[in-house]
């Protein structure tokens, strides 16, 4: 597995990743916005996060936990800033990808982020770690021998940052609830869908969504509510095999519609939300998709008028 990212040039000067951002409407200077991994996402070969709702896995709390153990001042690989001089002493680098946010949504950084020491160890899964600055980076595995004044990331102070990658294993519950607490904020449906930013990595999308009751004869006759919704951003642009009735023929096989819980005391198979024709290259976070298993509920059936 490679220890590192790499980078070409600084990170844009109006860009940050404390969660807010200055007044700028450009894109960033790389065109896809993606890593030096080809995937668009540092820790998955098929551009997926490992957990393929968007959630993060068995993680409870808002903020970074279990932090790794730290090397201390006695290690002289420290003292090296960049892979090149790193390597070149004989030490090892960890190298990971920063995460910035603008107006524009959430975007990998440019530059080079990591840090040197004599031997580095860690377990294979992906995590995210604050750097000296404060700047949030993604690692393509969690590393033991993190540095002293490296750490874990505040909710207050980077939690939109952490909302852009949320399925690390040290990243709380929907990384603090700031992504989706931003996305339903935003009201109207041109700034919601200008919050997205690079692919392997969540933004917000507008939705119309439907609440569909069992009981009622009928499905919904009522117009869909327009809403902005978190979403990760698929690399491949390709929705997950689905199988709807023989009955249902959607109108556009390039949209797939979703289910969420109305509440989690309700049943789906009595009532949900229902949203209808999502774009294939978004998922949205905490919906499942119609139709992806014979579980899916019967009420996935007004998607397509039944």
């Amino acid at each position: 597995m490679s220890l590192m990212f790499l980078a070409l040039s600084p990170a844009c000067g109006d860009k940050h990743s404390l969660g807010e951002w200055t007044d700028s409407t450009g894109e960033p200077s790389d065109s896809t916005g993606e890593p030096s991994d080809s995937t668009g996402e540092p820790s998955d070969s098929t551009g997926k996060p490992p957990d393929s709702t968007g959630e993060p896995p068995d993680s409870t709390s808002g903020t970074t936990t279990d932090e790794p153990s730290t090397t201390e001042g006695g290690d002289s690989c420290s003292q090296y800033a960049d892979e090149a001089s790193c390597l070149a002493a004989g030490c090892q680098f960890a190298g990971g990808q920063a995460i910035e946010v603008d107006a524009n949504g959430c975007h990998w950084a440019e530059g080079e982020f990591g840090f040197c020491a004599s031997e580095i160890g860690g377990s294979e899964a992906p995590a995210l770690h604050c750097d000296p600055d404060g700047v949030p980076v993604v690692f393509p595995f969690d590393p033991f021998n993190l540095p002293a004044d490296w750490g874990a990331c505040d909710c207050e102070l980077q939690g939109l940052a952490l909302g852009c990658y949320d399925s690390a294993v040290n990243v709380g519950e929907a990384a603090c609830g700031s992504l989706a607490a931003h996305c339903g904020a935003l009201t109207d449906e041109a700034s919601c869908d200008q919050f997205q930013g690079s692919p392997g990595l969540n933004g917000c999308l507008w939705v119309e969504s439907s609440h569909e009751v069992a009981a009622d004869l009928v499905c919904n006759s009522e117009p869909p509510v327009g809403r902005c919704i978190p979403v990760y951003l698929r690399t491949d642009h390709g929705c997950f095999d689905q199988n709807p009735p023989d009955s249902c023929d959607p109108v556009d096989a390039a949209k797939a519609p979703y289910w969420g819980r109305v509440s989690d005391d309700v049943p789906p198979s009595e009532e949900l939300e229902l949203l209808d024709d999502v774009p294939c290259e978004f998922e949205p976070l905490g919906y499942q998709q119609c139709w992806i298993d014979e579980d899916s509920p019967t009420l996935c059936g007004c998607a397509c008028g039944l």
